[in-house]
């Protein structure tokens, strides 16, 4: 799926989202394909979101914007109680 961002006076477009793993005010994480998304910033809010057809909107002030592999929170658990 291919994937698009655009950050204008305040309101956040996304497009190839495959589901937001967390959110709040301060930090939305979404879900590519292979990837996630990090977008940090303040009074962050989700305006809509579908993942049926890879679609996100939001507003607040961006930050930073960060692409990574996708974290493995169980991973990160069995790492911590070995």
């Amino acid at each position: 799926m291919a994937h698009s961002f655009s950050y204008v006076n305040g309101e956040i477009s996304a497009t190839g989202i495959s589901d937001v793993k967390e959110f709040g005010d301060a930090e939305i994480v979404a879900q590519l394909e292979n990837e996630s998304m990090t977008l940090k910033g303040n009074g962050l809010k989700i305006v809509s979101i579908d993942v049926s057809e890879g679609k996100l909107r939001a507003t607040g002030t961006l930050k930073s914007l960060q692409y990574g592999a996708p974290q493995d929170a169980a991973g990160f658990f069995k790492r911590l109680f070995k």
